[in-house]
């Protein structure tokens, strides 16, 4: 009765809650995991035990889970006032207080930003009961790795499409897949993976722009296993999340191989192969490009009546790369469109092969053969041998020739550029001899000159003072 009860709350905003219980009895487990599971309402996000409201919030529906056993919580307004469990006495709020969760449903609440204190776990919700609402199209319970989805999603006012055209500037609109960590599954552990983003600008895959009408094209290339799907519309005003049911990712179902030419061949040949657990295999249609190593690039189309087998011309060796869409049915009979990851394969230059003959001889050949390679072999290093070396030019030689090369020159300015003769040596050593006579005698000069010079010089200092004889 009391799922019932708040499940009523959800949808009729003038029903009551029930009165507030001891926290410390569990009265009501049964609500707890029932109310858990209560999903696919918009809702305002909870972060760090924060959340806003904006001004278009009418009436909110808080469920807070916190720890078994703890004291309820308190709600701050944007003021900084409080709103305790006693409120619920006054009538100023509707509070149902358990043992582990405050179910709490608030009028005409003040908007701003508002903070839960308590011991609040992570699987906490805010639940949104105002006019503005977010709608988007649910997702298959089962979709393939690597599908490509069209989907549509709107925001609401009183039930009816905002159409504002300025609704497309100031909302961002995403799509996430958050992982229920199955241990057993490929995608335990994984992060939070981005699905894509909704877009009003008349682009890729949205009809027209600005019509409110939101678009998105969801690329399942994430972990398989399974996901629970989560919509966030954010604005400065307002937020709004939604919460579908989890959904399967399933391994994609194409597969290739390929079978390379060898020899004499000219051909390689690719298979498209096709698993039928989850589709109907007679209902595929491939469309893609073939890419040579030259850069030449081969469209192709095959039906569900053609054989899968591509075959690729030998034109050149490197590396191939096959690409393709599939569309087709799955066993439900939704249609679906896949883009698996590119097939590639590298051919290499086959090494030169000597051709084998045939008959009782063979060995014989091979052999005259083997040695009239060596004989050619040993000719031409014997030719390389008796080529003649070229011996090096002698550097003093070069240093010679160099010196004579100045001389000459130097002698040629003398003479007839500057008009010079050449001094006569025999000349110049008579020259020299004659200087060195001279110099000699006129050391001896000197000489003489110094030796007469102190006699004269004593006679004056001798006065004769002898009288003369009567």
């Amino acid at each position: 009765m009391t799922f019932l009860l708040s499940y009523t709350v959800s949808a009729m905003p003038g029903a009551a809650l029930p009165k507030v219980v001891n926290p410390l009895k569990a009265e009501a487990q049964p609500t707890l995991e029932m109310l858990k599971n209560f999903k696919g309402q918009n809702q305002i996000k909870l972060l760090n035990n924060r959340f806003r409201i904006d001004y278009e919030v009418d009436e909110l529906l808080l469920l807070l889970f916190r720890k078994h056993g703890s004291s309820p919580v308190v709600l701050v307004r944007p003021d900084g006032s409080k709103i305790y469990v006693t409120a619920a006495e006054t009538g100023e709020v509707d509070w149902h207080a358990d043992v582990s969760y405050d179910l709490i449903r608030l009028k005409n609440p003040m908007p701003g930003p508002w903070q839960a204190l308590g011991r609040i776990e992570d699987t906490s919700k805010i639940l949104v009961l105002s006019d503005v609402q977010l709608i988007v199209q649910s997702l298959p319970k089962q979709v393939f790795q690597t599908e490509r989805i069209k989907a549509k999603a709107n925001i609401t006012n009183a039930s009816a499409l905002i159409k504002d055209p300025a609704l497309r500037d100031v909302v961002r609109l995403r799509a996430y897949l958050y992982s229920t960590n199955d241990s057993t599954l490929e995608n335990f552990g994984a992060g939070i993976y981005t699905l894509g983003e909704f877009f009003d600008d008349g682009r890729v895959l949205d009809e027209r722009p600005r019509d409110g009408e939101f678009t998105v094209q969801y690329d399942f290339n994430c972990e398989v296993g399974q996901w629970t799907p989560k919509f966030r519309a954010n604005a400065e005003l307002f937020t709004r999340e939604l919460v579908q049911e989890e959904i399967t990712v399933l391994p994609s179902p194409i597969s290739f191989s390929v079978v390379k030419a060898e020899g004499d061949e000219k051909y390689h040949y690719v298979t498209i192969a096709a698993d039928e657990t989850y589709l109907d295999n007679d209902s595929l249609v491939f469309q893609g490009t073939i890419t040579y190593p030259n850069g030449d690039v081969e469209t192709f189309h095959l039906n569900e009546k053609q054989s899968r087998e591509l075959s690729l011309f030998q034109a050149d060796y490197g590396q191939f790369e096959v690409k393709t869409d599939v569309f087709g049915v799955d066993k439900s009979g939704r249609e679906f469109v896949l883009s698996p990851p590119s097939f590639t394969f590298a051919t290499e230059i086959p090494d030169p092969i000597v051709a084998e003959s045939s008959g009782a001889g063979s060995e014989q050949d091979n052999a005259v053969t083997a040695e009239n390679i060596l004989t050619e072999t040993n000719q031409s290093n014997d030719s390389l041998s008796q080529e003649p070396v070229e011996e090096p030019v002698p550097v003093a030689l070069i240093v010679i020739l160099n010196l004579v090369i100045l001389i000459v020159g130097f002698l040629f300015i003398w003479i007839f550029v500057l008009k010079n003769s050449i001094p006569n040596p025999l000349k110049l050593i008579k020259f020299k001899k004659k200087a060195k006579d001279a110099e000699k005698g006129d050391k001896e000069n000197k000489e003489k000159v110094s030796e007469k010079a102190p006699k004269q010089e004593g006679s004056d200092d001798i006065l004769d003072l002898s009288l003369p004889d009567d």
